[in-house]
């Protein structure tokens, strides 16, 4: 196996755990709310009764029924949907202030502690929450803050680590096998915890997927190593197809340039990323953190039939992402579209199909299965950003592309933590099918508007402030794949093959 794929497997096994620890939540809220349904607001797919859930009518969901509440769902804890909205966006209080510093610190020292530390930290945060929870809420939400905060460095190091790892024309497949390891790990983790909860309560969800992430870290910390050079595994060859390969890309191998802080606030290239990126964040945000209610509140489904449902849209998403990341690297290695069209057209794909999803959603009705289908192809098609715009840094400036994620994930972390937020507000005493309509209908534009703003303004050439290093030379951007020939004149013996 070439050392570049162990890391990238490490790595994804990684990202598994960072959304074990950190989207749980999500599913085992579930569980640990007690809830009193009333049928005075219109709009329920299933009527709430003692002795449980039952159909309702089309009568019945489209007008107002004058009944007390009927039915309390079990759970240890009697939080509102306003306070259930602040626990599932405060990870995100503490996640803004370290995403510039965990991209920076990757640049400078690599990814190895970085990047290790951030899934520790989440794994110490899972074993902790029981207790915090029964605290106070108010405890739980400072704790996930924590945790968030530890957390930020996470994406930011590891598209540090890409720059320095992985040759330019692998990178879409690295990003949708590594990166797209947390939809995997959310696909993986529903319905672990719905078991769990079954069989053991809700506290031993969060004691099981802390646990693993500690196991994980040993492993981390014992095998990787930040660059190449200093791996002690790897063959001569891949280490000279790496470096070569990274250098066309415009990496330098003399560290990380100063940042050109000026440069990149007034690149257009750069704010067409961050507004993509806000667009998709929005939509994405409201699946991760409010799916499992919705599953529970307006389908009516039950803990383990929900976790399994929820799970669904984001398994999705990762054979979306890893599907659409070989069709790109071959379109890239045959030349029939140039790095700039290559991101148009899957980064269109990546937020239009699901706008266009949504909007179908939205006039479905209470029909289950078509719901679970329109959201599980709208986020397939969402995995496309493996090649569109969340590659785009390293087109733009690889030197800076852990600086440039940690300052795009900045924004997305506010975005991140307002939209369970709002969706809390317009639910909070209304689990009403037209208000979580409400809720699906924000995100339409800003998909459109996000994604029509990275289609005017992006950028496929390496930019002049990427190196501090005046005898630099201009660099011819990558259009298809690196000339290994000279390199591996056999071509049984060029590591690239390997794949």
């Amino acid at each position: 196996m070439p050392t570049r794929v162990a890391v990238g497997v490490m790595a994804w096994l990684g990202f598994i755990n960072l959304s074990m620890t950190r989207f749980n939540l999500s599913v085992i809220i579930v569980a640990m709310v007690g809830t009193s349904i009333s049928n005075t607001t219109q709009g329920y797919c299933y009527n709430y009764t003692s002795t449980g859930m039952t159909p309702a009518s089309q009568d019945e969901v489209t007008s107002i029924v004058n009944t007390p509440p009927t039915y309390d769902l079990e759970g240890e804890f009697d939080w509102s949907e306003t306070i259930q909205g602040l626990v599932l966006g405060s990870f995100y209080y503490g996640y803004f202030m370290t995403q510039v510093v965990g991209g920076r610190l990757a640049e400078r020292y690599g990814a190895k502690w970085v990047f290790g530390v951030s899934i520790l930290s989440g794994g110490v945060a899972n074993l902790l929450t029981p207790t915090a929870a029964r605290l106070h809420y108010g405890v739980l939400i400072a704790l996930r803050a924590m945790q968030g905060f530890f957390q930020g460095v996470t994406w930011p190091s590891m598209h540090a680590c890409l720059a320095q790892w992985i040759p330019p024309l692998e990178r879409p497949n690295f990003v949708a096998f590594v990166y797209f390891g947390t939809a995997l790990g959310q696909a993986v983790t529903l319905p672990l915890c719905g078991i769990i909860i079954h069989t053991m309560g809700w506290a031993a969800a969060f004691y099981v997927t802390g646990s693993v992430s500690l196991i994980w870290c040993l492993m981390w910390f014992s095998a990787m190593h930040s660059k190449p050079a200093h791996h002690p595994r790897i063959s001569r060859e891949e280490l000279q197809y790496i470096e070569n390969a990274i250098r066309s890309s415009g990496t330098s191998s003399k560290g990380p340039p100063r940042i050109p802080w000026k440069n990149i606030a007034t690149s257009l290239p750069v704010w067409a990323i961050i507004v993509c990126d806000i667009g998709n964040s929005w939509g994405i945000s409201l699946f991760n953190a409010q799916l499992p209610t919705f599953m529970k509140n307006i389908l009516g489904f039950n803990i383990t039939m929900n976790s399994y449902l929820s799970a669904l849209p984001f398994l999705s998403r990762y054979l979306g992402g890893m599907i659409i990341s070989v069709l790109s690297r071959w379109i890239l290695k045959h030349g029939y579209f140039s790095i700039i069209n290559t991101r148009r057209v899957f980064s269109a794909i990546s937020q239009l199909v699901p706008a266009v999803m949504l909007v179908g959603l939205i006039h479905t009705g209470c029909n289950s299965v078509a719901i679970v289908a329109i959201i599980c192809i709208a986020l397939f098609f969402n995995g496309a950003i493996s090649s569109g715009h969340i590659i785009n840094h390293h087109d733009i400036a690889p030197n800076l592309s852990g600086t440039l994620f940690g300052i795009n994930n900045t924004f997305f972390n506010f975005v991140s933590f307002t939209a369970p937020v709002v969706t809390g507000v317009l639910i909070d005493g209304q689990q009403t099918l037209g208000q979580w309509r409400k809720a699906f209908w924000i995100c339409v534009p800003m998909y459109v508007v996000g994604e029509l703003f990275f289609l005017f303004f992006l950028s496929g050439t390496v930019q002049p402030w990427n190196s501090s290093e005046p005898e630099t030379p201009a660099l011819t951007p990558l259009t298809t794949t690196v000339d290994t020939s000279e390199i591996f004149p056999n071509k049984h013996d060029d590591p690239s093959n390997k794949l």
